[in-house]
């Protein structure tokens, strides 16, 4: 009769290695001492073969317990499962932090064009969260947590949704190299939030021009040059820090981005006020005409990381506090509309893959239809006899 008194007392026979019980009462559970410790299995068969399955360390599993686990895991087998396969199966998957760290950073830093943004992401976000998680056992009612607590936190939609775009990829990563043990990625159902677009930024010509004297007086001289090529050229910011000398064309007036956002290269096309300020950068005493980089840092000399400091300083000075280096390449594609330029062109200046994120400046052409559908006023209005009102109507009630 097993009692707990009973198995504790066992000890092992000189010249043995190991005792080996099995239980009177539940039949497959077997108990066994070792050198090592004590321990509860289970033997079953499954498909003509014999399998063992480990339970639990005793005395941490009890006698009672690990019966109740023993049938549990026999009435699986019943209902055509294999228990070790599945354990198996779980214990095989990676974790989200082990497939991050040694399959996808290393893909993303050949691949991807801001391998530091989602590393930072990682580490701040998704890796506290799920990192110790195998990818097997991620859930979709774990993901809805997170997004609620994310959104009762204060976080953006926005925001969020680059957490599920990168916690998504590595799913699509590890089903393309078919790594054991992670699910499809279509079974967690990762859907981004709505967003609510914001108005676009549309800096005027004297925000401009005081957030340019604010730029002179900053303590990073390179600044100044970062912040004027983001406006004339409406390049992404991690487009711009990393840029090197040799991707600019002086002949064709071009500047070549080896890896966008798409993932693909493009071409930027530059004005001649971009080519000169590039000209003036060049010509600065501060200039490493040895670094490959255009806005090296010159402390490490690779490119920037980060220049939030510098920025804040510079646009609190200027008036302009809330203004992000992301909406000066909003107000480029504005200024663009305005001055009517066509959606197409603009997508094709700010490098969108889609029509459709360009559309969201659609509406900022509104003045200039206004004035588009006046002309026809010259026209058909003189022959009407219809003159433009200089004062408003005001009807009386």
């Amino acid at each position: 009769m097993w009692t707990m008194a009973n198995l504790q007392n066992i000890q092992i026979p000189a010249g043995k290695t190991k005792v080996t019980m099995t239980d009177p009462k539940t039949r497959g559970l077997v108990y066994e001492v070792r050198p090592s410790g004590r321990s509860f299995y289970l033997r079953y068969t499954f498909e003509g073969r014999q399998r063992t399955i480990p339970l639990g360390p005793f005395p941490t599993l009890n006698i009672k317990d690990a019966r109740k686990r023993a049938e549990a895991l026999k009435r699986e087998v019943l209902s055509g499962t294999d228990p070790l396969a599945v354990k198996h199966e779980k214990t095989h998957s990676p974790t989200i932090r082990e497939f991050f760290n040694k399959v996808y950073l290393p893909y993303s830093k050949n691949e991807h064009r801001d391998s530091y943004g989602n590393q930072s992401l990682f580490n701040n976000h998704l890796g506290p969260r799920f990192g110790s998680k195998r990818m097997n056992e991620i859930t979709r009612l774990m993901i809805r947590t997170w997004i609620n607590e994310l959104l009762d936190k204060g976080y953006s939609a926005s925001f969020i949704n680059r957490m599920l775009v990168l916690l998504g990829h590595l799913y699509t990563i590890a089903n393309n190299l078919e790594v054991e043990g992670v699910p499809a990625r279509s079974e967690l159902r990762i859907k981004l939030l709505k967003v609510v677009q914001k108005h676009t930024t549309h800096l005027s010509s004297k925000e401009v021009q005081r957030l340019a004297l604010a730029l002179e007086a900053s303590k990073n001289l390179k600044l100044k040059y970062i912040v004027s090529f983001l406006l004339m050229t409406g390049a992404r910011r991690s487009e711009a820090l990393n840029a090197k000398w040799e991707h600019i064309n002086y002949g064709s007036k071009t500047w070549l981005v080896p890896l966008a956002k798409s993932g693909q290269p493009r071409h930027v096309y530059l004005s001649d006020a971009a080519l000169t300020l590039l000209d003036r950068l060049a010509s600065e005493a501060f200039t490493d005409h040895s670094n490959p980089y255009i806005f090296p840092n010159p402390t490490t000399g690779q490119p920037y990381r980060c220049i939030h400091n510098a920025w804040k300083v510079a646009r609190t000075a200027a008036g302009l506090p809330d203004l992000r280096l992301h909406d000066l390449r909003h107000s480029y594609a504005s200024t663009l509309v305005n001055n009517g330029v066509s959606l197409y062109d603009v997508q094709k200046l700010l490098g969108h893959s889609s029509i459709k994120t360009t559309q969201r400046y659609a509406h900022l052409s509104s003045e200039r239809l206004f004035k588009s559908a006046a002309v026809a006023d010259g026209t058909y209005g003189k022959a009407l006899g219809i003159t433009a009102l200089t004062t408003p109507i005001v009807i009386k009630g």
